[in-house]
């Protein structure tokens, strides 16, 4: 689906694709009823406008549909398939780290009394435990306002992963230790006046960055390989990949640059 398809749903589709988004009916609603949309950058900035109205109330319907961090997430709905991509790295972690992680839940669970929320995609699970372990001590206030940041993080990401299904480059990460896809793997894209774009690899180790049109000239992808190894509990030389390729524009219509990963070495070629 690209905006354009969007634009064109029903008005009750578009509106249970934002629930999957984030499960705030009224939020939803009026992103459905606001269409069509011009650009990305327009439903982007609506959704981030609703979103200022978010209270507990809010934070506390969202929570009723998003699992613990570190559950193992059953269901071929969309809300399942994007939690195992955003939470791949958790799965993968070692059994201390989820220790610490299934610990840090109880207890702040125990203190708020809601699931912990954060934008897992993205972070490794050391990151994440440090995220909980802060959180767990700020006020009740300070943390509804720290998990209604965190949850429309989420819903932002979503979003574009739904609206932007054409980009003109597009890459396929693979860990060759495990023979799997890099799930959960942060992504940017820039040329050399600065970023353009960022993202996370899918569960299929796929992400589709950047607007489908970008003039012929040097572009970079950086790769933060350095948590994807960590949560495995593997030593790695290189805490971060960086990719510069030629982009031909008027001879191709996208570029695909694909990355095949091993904690001392990688790979990665013009792929089509």
């Amino acid at each position: 689906m690209d905006l354009a398809a969007f634009n064109q749903l029903d008005h009750d589709d578009a509106r249970d694709l934002a629930l999957v988004w984030a499960a705030v009916p009224a939020w939803a609603e009026a992103i459905a009823s606001a269409r069509p949309f011009a650009t990305v950058a327009d439903l982007e900035g609506l959704a981030e406008a609703l979103a200022a109205e978010w209270t507990v109330a809010e934070l506390d319907a969202a929570l009723a549909h998003h699992p613990r961090i570190g559950a193992r997430v059953e269901g071929g709905d969309a809300e399942s398939r994007h939690s195992r991509g955003e939470q791949a790295a958790v799965a993968e972690a070692d059994a201390t780290v989820r220790a610490a992680i299934a610990a840090g839940n109880e207890y702040y669970e125990a203190r708020f009394d809601r699931v912990f929320l954060v934008r897992a995609a993205g972070r490794s699970p050391q990151q994440i435990l440090e995220q909980l372990d802060r959180r767990v001590e700020l006020s009740p206030e300070d943390e509804v306002r720290e998990a209604l940041a965190q949850l429309l993080e989420i819903a932002v990401l979503r979003l574009r992963s739904a609206v932007i299904a054409r980009a003109r480059v597009t890459t396929h990460v693979l860990d060759a230790v495990n023979g799997t896809a890099a799930a959960g793997i942060a992504v940017s894209l820039a040329d050399e006046a600065g970023p353009i774009a960022d993202g996370v690899t899918d569960a299929d180790g796929r992400l589709s960055i950047g607007p489908e049109q970008l003039p012929s000239g040097t572009y970079t992808l950086t790769f933060q390989t350095g948590p994807h190894f960590a949560a495995q509990g593997l030593a790695s030389f290189h805490p971060l990949v960086a990719v510069a390729f030629l982009l031909d524009a008027e001879g191709r219509d996208h570029d695909h640059v694909p990355l095949l990963l091993s904690p001392f070495a990688y790979s990665t070629y013009r792929g089509t």
